[in-house]
């Protein structure tokens, strides 16, 4: 059996001869360095010499620049534009002279400028010689008289094999780009491909790294032929391909004019399939040497003028302002390797030459504008991306790809970043473990569901799922899902991974927030506690590979709702597998929605950037979204008002209570700001377990003890609606508001009193102290501070407020002892009160925070459930609301909550979806 690169080596030999243009990489490098020895006899100064000289030097920096005039480039332009800055901005007290000279595109010549540079005893770097047939071995003489070589268009692995500690490249080398085109076609489908490939050393290594990585991930090479730089006519060997083969890409290894003529003849020959090829045909050339035949030809690039960085988006617009036109990639090599020699020279303080190279070669994640890149000890870069374009009606379109991962928290660029505030941590983007409303934030833009809501009804509307079926007894749902949608590691994405999702997230050992969700399933509950362990029995299960049902322990009209929710959707079994509880990390995480996850510094800032593989990647307008957290809302406000972020409120953080009457009242601030409807209801509870609240008098009276109206009057002031019972309308089954007095419990302090005199408290006398817990917020402590006011007023009573961080708070509320009251708010997962009602607070099947048991509410609960008739499920909600919130009065509605909102102008097609995560796929910037 061969190894793939030993079938590759054997195909290649099959198709070539032995020549005098073929040559094998040894033979090829070895013959090189007999050529530049002919260099070394010629005299010049030596490396001691001018290592000497250097250290002693004062003046002008000297640097050789050399470009190839035969093919006609910005290269030199992006040089002198680098030149200018530095020496604008000072380096170590000098100045940069640049010494300009042309190659012609021939190795004499390339010699005769060596030799002259070589004798020039100041110059201490050379940039250029983009040709690595003339880069090679011209890089041997500098070697040799000590002079510090970098090329930026050299590719080929020979130029830094020989070992010289002079010898640099800022360009990835033919094997990388080789692989990087190979992993290309296969993630554009394309499994059976053709090779041609130019008779030279250099297109002859590419084609057999793409060859070799080609087999590697199982792609077939149905043929692979040669051609020479001048040949024309390549009917012959295309007649055979098409007769014999059916490739679904061409990929081409070569320049110009060549490869234009067998790119043309064979759209001549209607060989329709798309060509690939490396940089060498990165060039306008291509265009105007195939013409239209060169519509749909990716070719791979080191420079994307478009990537969404600062240091790249202020580089093109500087050049495009100094020149009148656009930097092409060799424009952007030009300026990176003249500023990463700058970078050498100010941190080693020296110009001299082996002092300059061993710092380049201890540098890591420079920040170019061609990219992030770390030079390694022989002289080659790592980490720098390889993009890719396609030619579109004539012109270049940079292809979507995606994120290396290397992106800087303090460098972006503000017209493609969104920026958002996010309060407290992000403590999980696992949907099986999100459970908070920033994780369902984020989840929201990585993960698809099977359902969504529409923006302006809220009613379920298909996303993964193409549509649904229902069986007549309401007990079997079926749906059926896209077959376009891929996982960021390029595979499908399948019901079996609803299923498998589902079924982990039930598993004990899990520990799912919202396995609770998933009970409405057949033997979901039974898996979850542990009754049973076979998850086969689980009602969940792929019929095929785009078709999943569920099986209903009881009809549940608002099921296609729930079906959305993360803790439903599917999940990367592989990556779960490989990486266990670092399957979220950056970079290891697989997703499949419309943003992927690049980077995340917990506790400070996550970094999102477009998902190219999303189905409907062509409709994501902004490229990138970052959440920053921030611990108060006053720090936020600032930051918007300072052009820091883009957008406050709603799902984000709050804004401050306090200021909402300046934002108001600010001219500028009031276009901004909006009031939008928030499915959610802010509330305080008892911890019914403790005494003396575990009394429903003494919580009536606190209840009635409440002003809300006074409370939103004066402290929230931002028009929130008062709260007596706990659904908040229109939500389906909530209390009517005109009905809310009659079911809850309304602001009577004579009444509470009386209540609290039943008790065995009158005037509050021989109350104990009772404590009540928020986490810190800006928000909750100027409530909680008038709930204390107010019930030291009239009730008499003393309370402690006990404030805590997001952590404890949370820590805190799972225990039994917490404290007597505590702040519980909710927001809708879907729009129905058995996501209010049952989830929250029935005593058997939710977290039952309270720690009540209450048989009637729990049976109102299971009747409402399998109930089919809305008028009826409607009054057992109703009758439950009285429970909770009057005749228990196990939980203290305040208000039902407002969306209070602040959104940069720039930002458009913004809606505030009032529950789950902001559908920020459809937002934009400016006019679209």
């Amino acid at each position: 059996e061969l190894s793939s690169q030993e079938k590759s080596r054997k195909t290649f030999g099959r198709v070539l001869t032995p020549s005098s243009h073929l040559m094998d990489n040894r033979q090829s490098a070895l013959i090189l360095i007999l050529i530049a020895s002919t260099l070394l006899s010629c005299g010049g100064t030596s490396s001691g010499e001018r290592a000497e000289r250097a250290a002693a030097a004062q003046g002008d920096i000297v640097i050789g620049i050399v470009d190839t005039s035969v093919s006609p480039t910005h290269f030199v332009n992006g040089v002198r534009m680098a030149v200018s800055e530095i020496n604008a901005e000072g380096l170590i007290g000098r100045r940069i002279r640049p010494l300009f000279y042309d190659d012609e595109g021939s190795l004499s010549q390339a010699q005769h400028v060596a030799t002259k540079l070589a004798g020039n005893p100041d110059v201490v770097a050379v940039i250029g010689n983009r040709w690595s047939s003339i880069a090679i071995p011209t890089s041997i003489t500098y070697n040799h008289h000590g002079i510090l070589f970098i090329s930026p268009g050299s590719t080929h692995p020979n130029l830094t094999r020989y070992g010289g500690e002079f010898t640099f490249r800022n360009i990835p080398t033919d094997e990388e780009t080789g692989r990087q085109l190979a992993k290309r076609a296969h993630a554009s489908k394309f499994r059976q491909i053709v090779i041609f490939y130019q008779r030279h050393p250099v297109a002859r290594r590419l084609a057999e790294i793409f060859h070799e990585e080609a087999v590697r991930l199982e792609m077939k090479i149905l043929s692979t032929r040669s051609f020479f730089r001048d040949q024309k006519d390549f009917r012959s060997m295309l007649a055979t391909i098409k007769r014999e083969f059916t490739p679904d890409c061409i990929f081409i290894a070569g320049g110009l004019p060549a490869s234009a003529y067998l790119i043309r003849q064979a759209r001549d020959m209607d060989l329709r399939m798309p060509i690939l090829s490396g940089d060498n045909l990165d060039t306008l050339k291509l265009v105007t040497a195939a013409g239209r035949a060169s519509n749909g030809t990716i070719v791979s690039t080191v420079f994307n003028p478009d990537l969404p960085r600062k240091a790249t988006r202020e580089f093109v617009k500087r050049f495009e302002s100094r020149f009148g036109i656009s930097p092409d990639t060799w424009a952007a090599q030009g300026y990176d390797a003249v500023r990463v020699l700058s970078a050498a020279i100010e941190r080693s303080g020296s110009t001299v030459p082996i002092v300059m190279a061993t710092t380049l070669k201890f540098m890591e994640d420079w920040p170019g504008v061609t990219g992030t890149y770390s030079f390694t000890s022989t002289g080659d870069i790592t980490g720098k991306p390889i993009f890719f374009k396609k030619v579109v009606n004539g012109s270049f379109k940079y292809l979507p790809q995606k994120s290396d991962g290397k992106v800087s928290l303090l460098d972006y660029v503000e017209d493609f970043t969104l920026r958002l505030p996010v309060e407290g941590v992000i403590p999980t983007i696992d949907p099986g473990r999100t459970h908070d409303d920033i994780s369902i934030e984020i989840t929201e833009q990585l993960f698809l569901g099977l359902t969504d809501f529409d923006e302006e009804t809220y009613e379920p509307v298909p996303e993964l799922a193409t549509d649904w079926t229902v069986s007549p007894d309401g007990m079997t749902y079926t749906f059926e899902m896209r077959d376009d949608v891929i996982w960021t590691d390029s595979t499908p994405v399948t019901a079996h991974d609803v299923a498998w999702a589902i079924r982990r997230n039930l598993k004990p050992e899990t520990d799912s927030p919202y396995a609770y969700m998933l009970y409405i399933l057949e033997n979901a509950e039974a898996l979850n506690t542990g009754a049973i362990t076979d998850e086969t029995t689980v009602g969940v299960r792929a019929v095929g590979n785009h078709t999943v049902e569920f099986r209903l322990v009881h009809p549940a009209a608002y099921f296609p709702a729930m079906a959305g929710l993360w803790v439903y959707r599917p999940l990367p079994k592989q990556a779960m597998a490989m990486f266990g509880e670092g399957w979220t990390e950056p970079e290891n995480i697989i997703c499949n929605g419309s943003y992927q996850l690049v980077a995340w510094e917990k506790g400070v800032v996550m970094i999102l950037r477009r998902n190219p593989l999303y189905y409907q990647a062509e409709r994501v307008s902004i490229p990138e979204v970052r959440y920053y957290v921030i611990p108060e809302s006053s720090i936020g406000l600032a930051m918007y008002e300072n052009n820091e972020l883009d957008v406050m409120g709603g799902n984000y953080l709050r804004l401050p209570l306090s200021a909402v009457p300046r934002i108001k009242n600010n001219p500028m601030l009031h276009e901004a700001y909006s009031r939008e409807p928030r499915f959610a209801t802010y509330a305080y509870a008892f911890n019914t377990r403790r005494p003396p609240v575990d009394d429903p008098l003494v919580r009536r009276a606190i209840s009635a003890a409440i002003d809300r109206d006074l409370l939103i009057q004066l402290i929230t002031r931002g028009g929130e609606e008062p709260a007596r019972t706990f659904t908040r309308p229109p939500i389906f089954g909530a209390v009517p508001p005109e009905d809310a007095s009659r079911v809850g419990i309304t602001f009577d302090p004579e009444r509470a009193r009386s209540w609290l005199a039943q008790a065995g408290y009158p005037n509050g006398e021989g109350f104990p102290e009772i404590s009540l817990l928020f986490n810190a917020s800006e928000t909750h402590r100027p409530i909680a501070e008038a709930i204390q006011i107010g019930l030291e007023h009239y009730l008499n009573i003393h309370v402690e407020l006990v404030e805590k961080g997001w952590d404890e708070y949370v820590r805190l509320m799972d225990l039994p002892d917490k404290p007597h009251l505590f702040r519980f708010g909710w927001v809708a997962d879907y729009p129905d009160a058995n996501n209010f009602l049952n989830e929250q607070f029935h005593p058997l099947r939710s977290a039952n925070y309270i720690g009540w048991d209450h048989p009637e509410f729990a049976q109102l609960m299971n009747d409402a459930q399998s109930e089919a008739d809305p008028e009826k499920r409607k009054s057992f909600y109703s009758r439950a609301e009285q429970i909770l919130c009057r005749d228990a009065a196990a939980v203290v509605p305040i208000y039902f909550e407002t969306s209070h909102c602040l959104v940069n102008q720039r930002v458009k097609g913004w809606h505030q979806m009032a529950m789950g995560g902001q559908h920020i796929r459809d937002w934009y910037f400016g006019e679209r």
